[in-house]
Formats: C-alpha cells, structure tokens, sequence
C-alpha cells in the first residue's frame, strides 16, 4: 500500500520509468569487460567472487526486482485511474503520464497554478482511497468463499 506522497512521487516519475520498462534496458547479459595488455596480468581485487555465472545470476537477479518495483508501480496508476471521475482530472493525469510540465498544463487547460496543484492533489486522494477500496473489495470476496464452502 502507497501513502499519499508515494503517490505523488509515481505520477511526478511515471514517464521515465515506463520508457525504462518499454527500452528494457535492464536485460543486458554482459558479465565484464575484456581486460587487454598490463591490466590482464595485474592482480585481480580481493572480496568479489571470480565466479562470472554466480556474479550475473547476482546481478540479474538485483535487476529484476528493480524492474518489479518499477513495473509494479507504474501498474499501480493504470489500474487505479479508473476511479477519477472529474475529466479535467483524468486528463491532468494523462499529461503528467505522458511527461509534460506542470507549466505546459497550465497552458493547455487554461487554469491557474493553484488550481492545477488543487487538482493533482484531488487525483492523488482518489489514487490513495482506491487501493483500499480495492483490497477491501478483495477481502470481502475471500470472506465470502470462506461461508460458502
């Protein structure tokens, strides 16, 4: 469960991190890079594991749920918007999805600054208040197996 200005901190970062999602960029398979001349017969550092299938088993698997958190965060403001019910709300979500300034919406919609701070404020409590509506929907629907069978 999101607090209030982890939500915010999503919608302010959700452009980037769904670029990062979509250019994959965490699915290189590289484990090091070649050392060529004196620096191959330098002696190697001491505490890190020689071993180069372990060390990017490590690595992916450090990446992977690095991708997760991102993933599942990004996921987290498509499957909620849903529950915006104010269109210039919705619409103020989609630009700031999309990555455009804060000052570019203000031009766009035709509101002032307040107004637009007011408002992002107003989706991130509708964004707050639909996860726990949602688990509160799914913890009814488990009660309600556990009486029938």
């Amino acid at each position: 469960m999101y607090l209030i200005n982890d939500i915010r901190q999503i919608i302010n970062d959700y452009h980037w991190k769904k670029r990062l999602i979509q250019s994959q960029v965490y699915d290189t398979d590289s484990t090091s890079t070649a050392q060529y001349g004196i620096e191959s017969s330098m002696p190697k550092g001491q505490g890190e594991t020689g071993d180069k299938v372990s060390s990017m088993v490590v690595r992916n698997d450090r990446e992977s749920r690095k991708l997760d958190k991102l993933i599942k965060e990004v996921s987290f403001i498509d499957t909620h918007e849903k529950y915006i019910n104010s269109d210039k709300n919705f619409h103020i979500l989609q630009l700031l999805k999309q990555g455009e300034s804060k000052q570019r919406i203000k031009v766009l919609l035709n509101i002032g600054n307040r107004n637009l701070y007011e408002r992002i404020d107003q989706v991130v409590i509708v964004l707050f208040n639909a996860q726990s509506v949602k688990k509160d929907t799914k913890e009814i629907k488990e009660k309600k197996d556990t009486k029938e069978t």
